[in-house]
């Protein structure tokens, strides 16, 4: 019997053997994005998971034409393309169980050789697995300069700024900015006046460009000796930071004919943080003998002029009704050459867009030698720029539903879309822009631009709004992978004024439950197979993805433990209630019986035969133990052999121990049996 339940349990074991040898999974991780610098050493390493030591793992770069083969490993071996054997140094090696590591090092990075999209893939017995990244190029620029063909102009003349230098890598948006002068004074900030996301560059040979982008701008008095000077960003979200490229400054003469000159401070106002300053002045005073007003009038959006305050020789008048409400004016008429209007809207009175329009001056006064004059300034634009301050978190759809899912978890191969809603601030060009990060990484880095925006619609205080959504496969990478969306944004990720995040899981197909369908009834059964699908590459091409899921090992394991616990209980116990039950008939080789116990429901007496030789002391072959004693635990009964449901009486020659029986009962919890034989 005890044969038997050996036997039954190795069958058992080797069944679930089998069964944990049908559970391995073959997988490949892999990081979303390697940032490389060009002519630098970088390095990164791809795993591969998979049972088979025969298993083929390759890395293909994808390309126009189809895919290109860079390296492959069979049995650890290491083989290389001609391009990255000259360039790169790869080696592999076993972290433990099934998990093979590749560590590769781009020990001088190329554009041509190394820039583009991957995909890692491991072929073995048991499944294929496959995972795509990319490997992005880095440059940095050097220093830009930018030029004028005029340095002096008269007022009102279009002139040209041209910025130019090498930008490194990757394509750059160029921006035009100006330091101002308020009443004589410079200030300290510089202001974006003009960008240009799409500028004239050239590509060189290693991937790198150069930059040469006219901007074109009109002078204005207020211009006189302003500094100009342009730099660059990066429209693509970035995880290494590149060296700054701004040029050194220019400074341009602005000359006038005229005798009332407008000065605005700041000409680009953030909203709801700075307010706006106007100043009506006059800058001839020496040919002015007397001045009659000066008026601050501002354009509607259709050009209509509209009088806001005027000084007059009585003093302030207010010809608009509720900017004195909201804002304050004050000015003089003399002395001429003191002559002057200021005209300030504190910050927290702004309304926009209504305050952020085209102001002019307008004055009468009397020359010498001009008689009575009355003049109006070139009109000065005040803009306004609003930072975005909220987003909503992002949402998840499965690709194809039309339901938002609360779901977190995913199978490797399923095919998501995110979808981010907020605010994009005052720019409506201005896009949500997503990152990502991967289990084991400390960066964000930019994910390729293929979201989806809807249009920008104007909201309350300035803000547009506006959705991104984009499409995600999730990979055997993705054991938790985190996404950032934001807007208001630098080159580098993570670095925008609204921002929200979410994260992903890979999901255990142990858990999952799979909708099964007989006769019309629909049935939930939980399953560890993998379901095969259509993978969409990064570059729209569809692919048959033959991989097995991934299975956490945890659950695998756990899993398999408790059943074998199970198995080995329950055999355990089947063993001993046989033994327990079944009455021993079985005759020796000696002719020799063995005890029967008596039936339950039989009367009786019930004897204790105590075992005397406890000392450990052996009993010589063929010896009589004489010290055999029997005694009666219940009421007094003589000892006959019919009790003890034995053959014909005969001499008592040994007592043995035996296993636990409902026979006897014998002091110290031990048990024995009886056997008797003819007297010698």
């Amino acid at each position: 019997m005890e044969k038997r339940g050996v036997t039954a349990i190795l069958l058992c074991c080797m069944c679930l053997g089998v069964t944990l040898a049908q559970l391995e999974t073959t997988y490949v991780t892999t990081p979303k994005v390697v940032e490389a610098k060009l002519g630098e050493h970088a390095e990164f390493s791809l795993t591969y998971t998979t049972p088979d030591n025969t298993s083929e793992f390759s890395v293909l770069r994808l390309g126009a034409n189809g895919t290109d083969v860079v390296l492959r490993v069979v049995e650890l071996n290491v083989t290389t393309n001609p391009n990255w054997t000259m360039s790169a140094n790869v080696g592999v090696s076993v972290v433990g169980g099934d998990t093979r590591k590749v560590n590769i090092t781009l020990y001088s990075v190329d554009y041509n050789v190394h820039e583009g999209e991957y995909i890692a893939r491991v072929t073995g017995s048991d499944g294929d697995g496959q995972d795509f990244f990319k490997i992005r190029t880095l440059a940095s620029p050097g220093k830009l300069q930018l030029s004028v063909e005029r340095p002096s102009v008269s007022e009102g003349t279009a002139i040209t700024f041209v910025c130019s230098g090498y930008t490194g890598r990757p394509r750059p948006v160029v921006h035009l900015l100006l330091q101002e002068v308020f009443n004589g004074t410079r200030e300290r900030l510089l202001h974006p006046v003009l960008t240009e996301s799409d500028p004239s560059v050239t590509m060189l040979e290693n991937g790198t460009y150069t930059l040469s982008h006219n901007f074109t701008w009109i002078t204005g008095w207020r211009d006189n000796f302003v500094e100009f000077r342009c730099d660059i960003s990066y429209s693509v979200g970035l995880g290494i930071a590149l060296s700054s490229a701004r040029s050194d400054p220019i400074t341009i003469n602005v000359t006038s004919s005229k005798y009332t000159q407008i000065q605005v401070r700041p000409r680009i106002a953030e909203y709801g943080t700075q307010g706006l300053e106007i100043d009506c002045l006059l800058t001839r005073p020496e040919t002015v003998t007397s001045v009659f007003f000066i008026q601050l009038s501002r354009g509607e959006p259709i050009k209509t002029e509209k009088k806001i305050v005027l000084v007059l020789g009585s003093g302030i008048s207010w010809q608009t009704a509720g900017f004195q409400n909201r804002s304050t004016a004050s000015g003089q008429l003399s002395p001429v050459a003191s002559a002057n209007l200021r005209f300030s809207i504190r910050n927290d009175s702004i309304q926009c867009p209504y305050d952020f329009s085209e102001y002019f001056c307008s004055s009468s006064f009397l020359t010498t030698t001009s008689g009575a004059v009355t003049e109006n300034t070139n009109p000065a634009q005040v803009s306004y720029s609003v930072q975005p301050r909220t987003i909503q978190s992002p949402s998840i759809k499965v690709f194809g539903s039309a339901e938002v899912t609360t779901q977190r978890e995913f199978r490797n191969g399923t095919t998501i879309q995110l979808t981010c809603t907020g605010q994009i601030g005052s720019n409506t060009n201005s896009i949500i822009r997503w990152c990502v990060k991967t289990a084991g990484s400390s960066t964000f880095f930019g994910l390729p631009d293929t979201a989806v925006h809807s249009g920008a619609v104007l909201g309350a205080g300035c803000q547009h709004t506006r959705s991104s959504t984009i499409t995600y496969n999730v990979t055997s990478s993705d054991t938790y992978t985190e996404f950032l969306c934001e807007s208001g944004f630098t080159s580098l990720c993570n670095s925008g004024t609204a921002k929200q995040f979410v994260s992903i899981k890979l999901e255990s197909p142990a858990t999952t439950p799979v909708m099964t369908t007989t006769e019309g009834v629909t049935t939930v059964l939980p399953t560890t197979s993998v379901t095969r699908g259509n993978v969409v590459t990064p570059r729209g091409q569809t692919t048959d993805d033959s991989s097995n899921t991934p299975l956490i090992a945890g659950v695998v394991v756990g899993s398999l433990v408790v059943l074998i616990l199970i198995v080995l209980v329950l055999v355990y116990f089947l063993v001993i209630r046989r033994k327990k039950e079944e009455p021993s008939t079985e005759l020796s080789n000696d002719n020799v019986f063995e005890a029967k116990p008596r039936s339950s429901n039989e009367e009786g007496p019930v004897y204790s035969v105590p075992i005397k030789n406890k000392t450990g002391d052996k009993q010589k072959e063929g010896e009589i133990n004489t010290d055999l004693s029997i005694q009666k635990t219940g009421p007094e009964k003589e000892l006959n052999y019919v009790d003890l449901d034995l053959a014909p009486p005969s001499e008592v020659v040994a007592v043995k121990p035996v296993r636990k029986s409902r026979m006897m009962e014998v002091s110290n919890t031990e048990y024995a049996s009886v056997t008797f034989g003819s007297p010698k």
